[in-house]
């Protein structure tokens, strides 16, 4: 019996759920629980913030600190794009260790509660989601590959090949909620379902923030969400449902090739003792120094400190510049894949209304279209709204609240104990049943004022890097 429902739209901001694009999401957020001041992790990129909503952590504790990064355990000096096949191959590599931490499908199938999920984005975001769903009986479907994999053909056969991922993906939409409605419910008959959609996301990067083509494909999301509501009540059931994004946005005014101006500066993967390697993440650069030199650091900092696209910097490696760094800490991306540095891309405010506030610095894409990745406000603000029988009906929370707190409140609605190790909190405050009222927030001292974080009991959220 289908328990809980999450759906998730691609790079969705809460100014974009109005009742004229999505009568859908605006009716649940009616009718259920608006969390006012919802946190995605950093860096802001889909996979880290897909990981941290179906692991209850940050990215530095389970392991997947970008959508470009480092895998220790597979090279220290190769970027690994975060894509299908190489997380399955890592994945293998580390005996089932691509996370570092549980997922949710398998917390909830050690108590015999099955887990599948439809994702119409892209590969490694589907993968992370449940890297070894097919350990547990459970499955996640994609249009380039399934988990476990003998569901890939069935259904081909019973749908045809996948629409392409291209802007604007209204054909991929659509077949990720048949897929969803006639194969993962009707077929599969799990316990928690998660649907992801890959717009307005896709048209935001390809077309603007905003832009017609993007509302367009958010409104037609909203419609295909609500014809998966229609068949759920058509089985007469009553889930629990999250509506969650991944992240928020900012528009381009300036694209940077930072490993190019890296290496005018001097700073390369192949310059030796003054090795440095860039994952490039649109709106922030994790870097690697695998000499760790402390002469290299403190170069490398004072080079970047005088950039003009540079936000912000974070790092734990000693160096003898009078420059106060945030720590990684700060950022959540502490643990033992975690860079040597971080980089935030310089951010502005635009004087817009949301979802258009905010421009800045990336290091790809287009100007005028959208990125994320940074830690500016409004790429941490992003969307979370709950409905159904565990929670109150037309609550609007201006408590902080965060993608890692998913997690652990389906646990708590399944009745399963949550583990120690989680970073996210149970959203007792929207809850019909808690005994439990969540401490009022604070804010907790951060190493630098480049960093604003803000804490409701032992759960804290970045609000604000660079």
């Amino acid at each position: 019996m289908l328990r809980v429902v999450i759906a998730a739209f691609d790079g969705l901001q809460p100014s974009q759920i109005t009742p004229a694009y999505m009568p859908s999401l605006s009716d649940h957020a009616d009718s259920g629980v608006k969390f006012r001041h919802n946190h995605a992790v950093f860096p802001t990129v889909t996979r880290a913030n897909s990981a941290s909503l179906l692991t209850g952590v940050t990215p530095g504790k389970h392991g997947l600190t970008a959508n470009k990064s480092i895998f220790h355990e597979y090279s220290n000096v190769e970027v690994v794009d975060a894509l299908v096949p190489k997380l399955p191959e890592i994945n293998r590599l580390t005996n089932g260790g691509l996370l570092l931490v549980p997922t949710l499908g398998e917390l909830i199938s050690e108590k015999s509660l099955k887990w599948v999920s439809v994702v119409g984005g892209t590969s490694g975001n589907a993968f992370v989601q449940h890297p070894n769903a097919s350990d547990y009986g459970d499955v996640v479907i994609h249009p380039e590959f399934t988990n476990p994999p003998e569901h890939h053909a069935e259904i081909l056969r019973r749908f045809s090949e996948w629409p392409l991922k291209q802007p604007p993906a209204a054909e991929l939409v659509k077949r990720t909620a048949e897929i969803a409605i006639d194969y993962a419910i009707e077929i599969l008959d799990p316990d928690v379902l998660l649907v992801w959609f890959p717009e307005p996301d896709t048209s935001q990067h390809a077309y603007g923030v905003d832009s017609t083509e993007a509302k367009n494909m958010y409104s037609l999301a909203d419609s295909q969400f609500g014809k998966i509501l229609s068949a759920i009540k058509q089985r007469g059931e009553n889930p629990d449902i999250f509506i969650v994004s991944d992240h928020g946005y900012s528009t381009i005014d300036l694209v940077v090739d930072v490993e190019h101006e890296m290496k005018i500066a001097g700073f390369s993967s192949d310059k030796g003792d003054r090795s440095v390697v860039a994952a490039e993440n649109g709106g922030c650069v994790l870097l690697y120094t695998p000499t760790r030199s402390e002469k290299l650091t403190d170069d490398l900092l004072g080079w970047l400190s005088a950039q003009e696209w540079v936000g912000a910097i974070a790092t734990d490696l000693p160096h003898s510049t009078s420059m106060s760094h945030a720590s990684l800490n700060d950022l959540g991306l502490e643990g033992s894949r975690a860079p040597d540095i971080v980089v935030t891309m310089r951010s502005t405010t635009t004087g817009q209304q949301a979802p258009l506030a905010r421009s800045g610095a990336a290091t790809g894409g287009k100007i005028g279209m959208g990125s994320h990745g940074g830690g500016s406000p409004d790429e941490l603000h992003n969307t979370m709204i709950a409905s159904g029988p565990s929670f109150i009906s037309g609550l609007e929370s201006t408590l902080p609240s965060g993608n890692i707190d998913v997690m652990p409140t389906i646990l708590s609605i399944l009745g399963i104990p949550l583990p120690d190790h989680l970073d996210g909190r149970v959203l007792a405050e929207a809850l019909v049943d808690s005994d439990s009222a969540p401490e009022d927030a604070k804010s907790p001292k951060s190493s630098t004022e480049s960093v604003t974080r803000t804490r409701v009991g032992d759960t804290t959220y970045l609000c604000k890097f660079g």
